[in-house]
């Protein structure tokens, strides 16, 4: 059986206290020709408080050397609280710089301006980030040296959502234990929302340090740096404390007969898409050969039950009652099909007691909603546990109830009992 971790995360409560100073950056350093390339701003303070329960959005304006008087592009906020901004623009090699599109030719230097309008002390900031269009079959380091050190991209750029501080200082102060820590870790490695060098080391350890505890809550508190958190994940990364591999789908997909077509594809990119499209499937099937099925509409739920591929429940060393929820949800019919889930009181998905609704703690739904393609499936998470606000709920378990998840969406409602002993 799959058993996929199920990431425990919380969604700020609050906006800043007071404004910070904002990032802007290139996902790479290097990137090629002919392709869309995805720029980050990070900054809190762009978090609206008349628009709680939507995702944000604004321009930041981007240029290379072929094309300097560039254009401008929307980034819109990755989650309703994130505080993490995306944009996209496509790099080509020819035609004209128009809408998200930006010519620039092999060893241009293209650049990301993000102006900062809630500085400390009211003023206003440009941000700049760059990088270097690929010369193929060249090194690109004499380039990428010739870049203001200002404009480069740190080792540990901003790249953990705002939210895992959240995780960071539960942990530290004992209100999740460590599997509930590192499976979130492991899960955003997985995923590639964080990206930490996978090679092991001869030190091999059963137990979390206590360095790297400190390290969390001191994250969390902001007496610490990012990159000084992230040096205690990467040390539990090669100790072996935190695994990114994952065995049993991987000796499931092995003996796949498709998958061995995939290794014929000499383009990398277009054989690890070929692979991960065939585990994904993968995974899909043993997810739902293990659950029940409920029908809404064109959509079908999979839950497999308490224990099984990350749906867990348990009560913290604090008393809380912390519920974790995976579920699969499949499109069999003809049209594209939208999961909505924009805040925790603007959510087509609930648990409900009998006489009382709880509302989530965390979710990963993008921007407010999923969309399912006819044919295709998607898996989601939710967790219940403390109240963070904007319409949230603490959950409260009683052994005497019985529990269901709810759905009530425009194209049908159904309660699943969700079975918590």
């Amino acid at each position: 059986m799959l058993i996929i971790p199920l990431l425990v995360f919380t969604i700020p409560v609050a906006f800043a206290d007071s404004p910070n100073i904002g990032t802007v950056n290139w996902k790479q350093e290097i990137i090629s020709s002919n392709s869309f390339v995805d720029i980050y701003v990070h900054d809190d303070d762009m978090n609206k408080k008349e628009y709680p329960n939507f995702a944000d959005k604004f321009t930041i304006s981007v240029w290379s050397d072929s094309s300097p008087g560039g254009l401008e592009i929307e980034v819109v906020e990755t989650g309703v609280y994130s505080g993490i901004f995306k944009g996209r623009v496509f790099i080509a090699d020819s035609g004209d710089t128009v809408k998200n599109r930006l010519v620039s030719l092999p060893g241009d230097t293209v650049y990301a301006k993000y102006v900062d309008f809630t500085m400390p002390d009211d003023s206003t900031s440009e941000i700049f980030s760059a990088a270097i269009v690929k010369i193929s079959g060249q090194n690109m380091e004499s380039l990428l040296e010739k870049i203001d050190p200002k404009f480069r991209m740190s080792k540990f750029v901003e790249k953990v959502p705002v939210w895992i501080k959240n995780n960071a200082g539960w942990w530290a102060n004992g209100d999740i234990d460590d599997d509930s820590f590192i499976q979130g870790i492991q899960f955003l490695i997985k995923e590639k929302i964080l990206e930490i060098n996978e090679s092991t080391s001869s030190e091999k350890s059963d137990t979390i340090p206590p360095w790297v505890k400190n390290n969390a809550g001191w994250w969390a508190a902001g007496d610490i740096t990012e990159s000084d958190f992230l040096s205690g994940i990467t040390h539990l990364v090669k100790t072996g404390i935190i695994s990114v591999s994952d065995d049993s789908l991987e000796s499931i997909a092995k003996s796949d007969p498709l998958l061995s077509e995939c290794q014929s594809i000499k383009s990398t990119y277009k054989r690890l898409n070929c692979e991960k499209e065939i585990k994904q499937n993968i995974e899909f099937t043993e997810f739902k050969k293990f659950s029940d099925g409920y029908n809404v509409g064109s959509v079908t739920y999979y839950y497999p039950g308490i224990g099984n591929f990350g749906n867990e429940f348990e009560i913290s060393s604090s008393g809380q009652a912390m519920l974790r929820l995976r579920i699969l949800a499949e499109n069999t019919g003809n049209d594209v099909v939208s999961l909505k889930c924009t805040g925790p009181s603007i959510c087509s998905y609930d648990v409900w007691d009998g006489s009382k609704t709880f509302k989530y703690a965390g979710m990963d739904f993008i921007s407010g909603q999923i969309p399912i393609n006819p044919g295709t499936s998607v898996i989601f998470n939710m967790m219940f546990g403390p109240n963070i606000g904007y319409g949230g709920t603490e959950f409260e378990y009683d052994s005497s109830k019985n529990y269901d998840f709810r759905v009530n969406e425009s194209f049908g409602s159904i309660d699943i009992p969700l079975k918590i002993e």
